[in-house]
């Protein structure tokens, strides 16, 4: 492979690992949200359960105890959906995970087959500058040995 082509084959993997990572973190900051919201829904639940058993021991009306117990159900169902979405977020986070670590496994073995490239390049310049110098060695000895006859 030509180095022109590996190096377009490392600039793309090299953006599709960035576009990765983009994402990975994107899904990562959506973790957070959904984790905090849902800490937010269960601290307000406790709360409001709270109020619940307070305002029982003070005597409040079934009907009130009804009204409580109907929004305590609806709570209860948003902190489930909220568990449901973090579930999906946890795995959308482990998907992209994935994902950026197979971009940058691409990456990496393009850049290795570069060095490997560079290296054997870097040893045919070796080879030939120390071939020059041999025969520069050998051209300089002749000479020398011609001088002494």
């Amino acid at each position: 492979m030509n180095s022109t082509a590996l190096s377009l084959l490392t600039e793309r993997a090299e953006q599709a690992r960035t576009e990765a990572a983009v994402l990975l973190a994107s899904e990562r900051q959506n973790k957070v949200k959904i984790s905090q919201q849902l800490q937010v829904l269960q601290q307000y639940r406790n709360e409001y359960a709270a109020q619940l058993q307070q305002q029982l021991q003070a005597g409040l009306p079934s009907v009130m105890v009804t009204t409580y117990r109907r929004f305590l159900s609806s709570l209860d169902q948003a902190i489930t959906q909220a568990q449901q979405a973090l579930v999906q977020q946890q795995q959308k986070v482990a998907h992209s995970t994935k994902h950026w670590q197979q971009q940058q496994q691409q990456l990496q073995s393009y850049q290795t087959l570069a060095q490997r490239q560079q290296d054997k390049a870097q040893q045919q310049q070796n080879k030939r500058e120390q071939k020059l110098a041999d025969e520069l060695s050998i051209a300089m000895y002749v000479r020398q040995q011609q001088a002494l006859k």
